[in-house]
């Protein structure tokens, strides 16, 4: 992998992270709160940068690791919407 390759994708990761960061600054919440959401943007730069390489087993965990954010992040909207409907249900 070239050195032009990581640090584009490191532009890119920081990049969406300060502007997630400065998005839900904006709200009166916990910053550890979305600590998931920048979990879910970690692995997908990572898998992505695996994809970029020449090894087809690398170029595997890639595709896994991208996949598996995508699950991730699927995940915690429905745990956040089956949440959001038992307390307006008040089920709990």
């Amino acid at each position: 992998m070239l050195f032009w390759q990581l640090a584009a994708e490191l532009a890119v990761l920081l990049t969406l992270s300060v502007l997630l960061f400065r998005f839900l600054a904006q709200f009166n919440t916990r910053k550890t709160t979305f600590t998931p959401l920048f979990a879910a943007l970690i692995i997908f730069t990572t898998g992505f940068t695996l994809r970029l390489s020449k090894n087809p087993d690398i170029i595997d965990i890639g595709f896994f690791l991208t996949e598996m954010s995508l699950l991730f992040t699927y995940l915690l909207f429905t745990s956040a919407l089956i949440l959001g409907q038992k307390k307006y249900w008040k089920l709990t």
